[in-house]
């Protein structure tokens, strides 16, 4: 481990300032010290030793044990995202209520006695469905995002930012509540989009500061070039801080503030068909050297939890290929496992952070979350596929359209047109993400964004067809300057052969609920994939989490009582879904599963199991934000 010899952002007497925030009782947080590199709380030195928890990532019966675990490791801070496109609802209304009501989480964070590290956003990544901004911003073709030149994202952001400002401004530690910083923006300097620009950043801290808050930060990669949008007088969050060397450069750069590890990655993010999580050694060694020097750091995550519903996002370059979908599972190799398991790293952790605090600190103990098994049952079908209920649109399109453009975020669309007699010939299409192709009533195959597959061959045809292109998507883009142009469907221009299709009609399912549709077969040669299953399980007593193991099932969705859990996949790592318990009750439970291939009258038995797979079948590196 690198020594922090010439740093001068921290001290070990930070340590000793136990401060804790008190109900109606102002804190502020200042910046002071040798040349204005320490953090100053009420004018005394001040670590802040953070984890990241996302709430809207976490059922809301069992936060206050997420922040009691951080409280029992030693930290006595929590930072979090706040993803916009949960909170604005499609009609324009706004849901705050549940996992959604922020304000609640952040009282409970003042409760248990830890402050808070405010991160609104408007994008913040996290590894969410186009880094928490609406997909209603891609409606169109063209869409600078995070740019003060589009009026129309900046009223849409202006919309936001004035709502989540009606629940931070009045928990800001200056006003009594457990608010230390907010955060502007999320690493802006990563986005490399031509239109980037220093006046959208001082946009933001200039609506922040009229608001009443301050102190601000940001966070960034440590080069010159992802520093370049620090504004003056802003902290400098690294993500990461692991070496001398990244600190050091910021503090050339930022001169007079702050410089902290505003994401130490104690695990990495997974991707669909990559290997199982691991936790990552070396952030054991920064926190060593953290509690050695009394530098300040966020864990990210802490907690990750789980990408409910249809909300994890996907990487790819900057051009839009090495598409990578990300798991339903949000779990990180973190130290608090998805459904709040403390693993070995959690201890070791603690252990590293009791022994730097104070003498006479008493940590509270940390509690293990109970689970439960569900005995194997077997759904049943209840519809094929191609029975389900759908929205149909009343025209038809002589390209066709993104899924965006007629109002809908991911889903399911369907996409026919017809195609003539003729020979052999191959089909050329842009699907995003994932398609099954039929003509007539034959299956022919699978196009997969992740593999850069977008042309199939189609067998000849003794008389015209209906060309059928069902496109299953998964969450769009969340970093890089990608997400502008990342739209779901079948993306432009159709050729079979050197011929244009055009004529297309779309149907479309949202997967907002569960489809609907009665059962029906087709005749011996129909050889549409995909079906609705469903069961109806009895529990009784205490009903606790469980994790759905859906082994030997292919690709697709599964509800429980209505709550749509994520996405499951045959090519794993994961093959367990999460179920919290506050999704299930005593007496009958109603499971839904839409297979995106499965047929079978007889599909695989379902278990409820107390952990998730965690078995490593392949080694996936875990990037430390490493990118470029």
């Amino acid at each position: 481990m690198v020594a922090l010899a010439s740093v001068v952002s921290a001290t070990p007497e930070a340590m000793k300032n136990l401060q804790k925030p008190q109900a109606g009782q102002p804190a502020v947080l200042s910046f002071g010290g040798d040349g204005g590199r320490e953090f100053l709380l009420d004018g005394v030195p001040f670590q802040i030793r953070s984890g990241e928890i996302h709430p809207q990532r976490v059922p809301r019966s069992h936060w206050r044990h997420r922040i009691r675990s951080a409280k029992a490791m030693g930290l006595n801070t929590i930072a979090f995202y706040v993803f916009w496109n949960a909170l604005e609802q499609e009609d324009g209304s706004w849901d705050f209520s549940g996992r959604n009501d922020i304000g609640a989480f952040i009282d409970m964070c003042a409760e248990e006695g830890m402050w808070v590290l405010f991160r609104p956003g408007p994008y913040v990544c996290g590894e969410w469905d186009l880094g928490g901004l609406p997909t209603y911003l891609l409606k169109d073709d063209v869409t600078p995002l995070r740019y003060t030149g589009n009026p129309r994202f900046m009223e849409a952001q202006t919309r936001y930012l004035e709502k989540i400002a009606e629940v931070a401004v009045p928990r800001l530690s200056r006003n009594g509540g457990p608010i230390l910083m907010v955060q502007l923006e999320n690493e802006y300097g990563s986005y490399k989009s031509p239109h980037d620009e220093m006046a959208y950043i001082e946009w933001l801290k200039d609506f922040w500061t009229k608001k009443g808050a301050g102190p601000f930060y940001l966070s960034e990669g440590s080069s010159n070039h992802h520093l370049r949008f620090v504004p003056k007088g802003v902290a400098v969050g690294l993500d990461p801080a692991d070496n001398a060397w990244q600190m050091n450069n910021a503090l050339r750069i930022a001169p007079g503030v702050p410089v902290f590890s505003s994401e130490t990655y104690p695990g990495w993010l997974r991707h669909w068909g990559e290997g199982n999580w691991t936790p990552s050694r070396n952030a054991l060694n920064s926190v060593r050297w953290y509690m050695r020097d009394g530098v300040s750091f966020n864990l990210f995550v802490y907690h990750g939890g789980t990408s409910f519903g249809l909300t994890a996002g996907a990487n790819s370059n900057d051009k839009g290929g090495e598409f990578q979908p990300d798991l339903t599972s949000y779990d990180y190799g973190s130290p608090v496992g998805e459904n709040g398991n403390l693993t070995k790293e959690y201890f070791e952790y603690r252990d590293i952070i009791r022994k730097a605090l104070p003498a006479g600190v008493q940590l509270i103990e940390p509690q293990q979350p109970v689970s439960m098994e569900i005995p194997a049952f077997r759904p049943q079908r209840v519809a094929d596929f191609h029975a389900l209920s759908a929205i149909r649109e009343g025209k038809t399109f002589d390209t066709p359209p993104t899924l965006e453009s007629l109002g809908q975020n991911q889903g399911i669309g369907i996409y026919t047109t017809g195609i003539p007699a003729g020979p052999a010939a191959r089909l050329t299409c842009q699907a995003h993400d994932y398609a099954l192709v039929y003509v007539g009533d034959k299956y022919i195959g699978t196009l997969d964004r992740r593999l850069g597959q977008n042309t199939i061959e189609l067998p000849a045809r003794e008389r015209a067809e209906q060309l059928k292109i069902v496109v299953d998507t998964f969450g769009h883009v969340n970093f890089c300057s990608y997400l502008e142009k990342d739209r779901k469907g079948v993306i432009g221009k159709v050729t079979l052969g050197d011929k244009v299709l055009t004529g297309w009609n779309v149907a479309r399912m949202p997967l907002t609920s569960v489809p609907t549709g009665v059962k029906k077969t087709g005749h011996a040669r129909y050889t549409e994939k995909g079906a609705l299953y469903r069961a109806t399980i009895e529990l009784s007593g205490a009903v606790q989490d469980t994790f759905l193991d859906m082994t030997g099932w292919q690709k697709g969705y599964v509800w429980v009582n209505g709550h749509l859990l994520g996405r499951y996949w045959h090519i794993g790592p994961q093959e367990r879904l999460y179920c919290p318990g506050e999704f299930l009750k005593q007496g009958q439970n109603t499971i839904e599963i839409l297979d995106m291939h499965m047929v079978t009258s007889t599909p695989p038995a379902i278990s409820g199991k107390t952990e998730r797979n965690m078995e490593v079948r392949k080694q996936t590196k875990s990037l430390n934000n490493q990118w470029d």
